[in-house]
């Protein structure tokens, strides 16, 4: 109140000074630029105050203008239309002063609101930036809310009432600020601004309290939190994307390492199982529990030779040396390398005057190999190779009689350790599909599965020929 008395008694002194200026030098000055002095006050007033002070000050202009300057003095009659004229101008002065100093202090208050929000967004940004994300997002929060109150970041949390969980769920469904302060739900006590851009789908919330002395939260605040709110939220999301490039780089290093241990493994392997095969193939032709352990000892090669596979194919080490090859040599090395189980016919039908294609000997045998044991584990009683030529592209297939791929498998069936169900040989590391495909494309050859003429799979290599 005092405060307010203070501020009208600036323009009203100003009247009295104006009062006794120009009643001391009327003789002088004379009524019209008396008259101009009086808009000063007004001036000050309108500026100062706005409309009140200024209608204050200019009806106050106007009584001491009309009492002490114009006759009959020292009285409130108007004497003359000039003078009453005189009074009228400074009232509709006041009035029109008052207007545009009202709206230029609003509009400077507007300016000065707008530049403590950014500079207020961008302490936050600021405190956002630096040091680790979970140090910095805590930094941030401990600001906003030592600004503007206690507060909580997340979902709907306990202790709120009903109204507040309602309101929380409505901000989490539509994405819009919702509660104490809004359009929508204003009596709750929380005010609950969405943490993510609109759309996003998100249902994390920012909660803020109602302020202490109880005052309403004006609507140019509410929208201010809100950018509050997203930067929050992109403090969230840059810890959560760290968290997840630290996840990846954790099992990145795990799969390095496994796979470093798996190719060290099957190396350190390699030697002995060497030596025991060379064993036991001496042993095989006098003893049937030999071949049974010859063949389980191959099984255990191949398996260790398809983790040094795998691992050259994940590390992206394959460096095939392409040269001319016979494909009627290829295929027959590899049925030749191949371990038979009971039951089961190995034949190809390859065309002697098929082209040469340009391959990687060590490659191709393996992708054949792979391809042969894949065949033999789930055929019924017959694996068979074939080839042809058309158009200067050459084909060659292992196909079986077993039950087959499903088409809704014949995608997955070359990922690692995939498997389907069907036969009851099928056994190994579940990579060899895998590694087909890794070599034939390390070779710039293609590899595909359709329904074989046999009744089970057939497995195609598509690679250019030589002319």
């Amino acid at each position: 109140m005092w405060r307010v008395l203070t501020s009208y008694a600036v323009p009203l002194a100003g009247v009295a000074l104006v009062t006794w200026l120009t009643s001391a030098m009327l003789a002088q000055w004379g009524l019209a630029s008396a008259a101009l002095l009086f808009l000063l006050p007004v001036l000050l007033g309108a500026a100062r105050g706005g409309l009140g002070q200024g209608l204050v000050t200019a009806l106050a202009g106007a009584a001491a203008y009309n009492f002490f300057l114009l006759p009959p003095y020292f009285s409130f009659r108007v004497h003359g239309p000039d003078h009453a004229v005189s009074v009228l101008v400074l009232v509709l002065v006041a009035l029109v002063t008052s207007r545009l100093a009202t709206r230029l202090r609003a509009r400077e208050e507007e300016a000065l609101a707008r530049a403590s929000a950014s500079e207020e967004l961008a302490q936050i940004s600021a405190l956002l930036a630096k040091g680790t994300p979970v140090d910095a997002f805590s930094r941030a929060r401990d600001f906003v809310a030592g600004h503007y109150g206690p507060l909580h970041l997340g979902g709907e949390e306990d202790g709120f009432s009903s109204l507040d969980q309602a309101a929380a769920a409505w901000a989490m469904h539509n994405g819009d600020a919702t509660g104490h302060g809004t359009a929508v739900m204003a009596a709750a006590e929380w005010s609950f601004l969405p943490l993510a851009p609109k759309g996003r789908g998100t249902h994390a919330l920012m909660a803020l309290a109602r302020p202490e002395d109880g005052h309403t939260r004006p609507l140019g605040e509410i929208e201010h939190l809100q950018q509050v709110a997203l930067l929050l939220g992109q403090g969230r999301d840059r810890i959560a994307l760290e968290e997840e490039r630290h996840a990846r780089e954790t099992f990145a290093e795990s799969d390095r390492l496994r796979r470093t241990f798996l190719a060290s493994l099957a190396h350190d392997f390699r030697t002995p199982l060497t030596v025991m095969t060379g064993q036991l193939e001496a042993l095989a032709a006098r003893s049937d529990e030999a071949r049974e352990a010859l063949a389980a000892a191959r099984r255990l090669e191949r398996t260790m030779s398809d983790l040094i596979a795998a691992a050259r194919i994940e590390e992206g080490s394959l460096r095939p040396q392409c040269e001319s090859l016979d494909l009627v040599d290829a295929a027959d090395a590899a049925c030749a390398a191949a371990v038979m189980p009971g039951g089961i016919e190995l034949g190809h039908a390859i065309p002697a005057d098929l082209p040469f294609v340009r391959a990687d000997a060590v490659m191709l045998h393996h992708v054949l190999i792979n391809l042969i044991d894949n065949a033999l584990g789930y055929a019924t009683s017959r694996v068979m190779l074939g080839a042809q030529a058309q158009g200067g592209e050459v084909t060659l297939w292992v196909e079986d009689d077993g039950p087959g791929v499903p088409p809704a498998e014949r995608t997955r069936i070359f990922e690692r350790f995939a498997r389907i169900e069907g036969g009851d040989r099928a056994q190994g590391s579940g990579l060899g599909l895998a590694i087909v495909k890794g070599f034939a494309e390390a070779m710039g050859m293609q590899v595909s599965i359709e329904e074989s003429p046999l009744g089970g799979a057939r497995f195609t290599l598509w690679m250019k020929g030589e002319a």
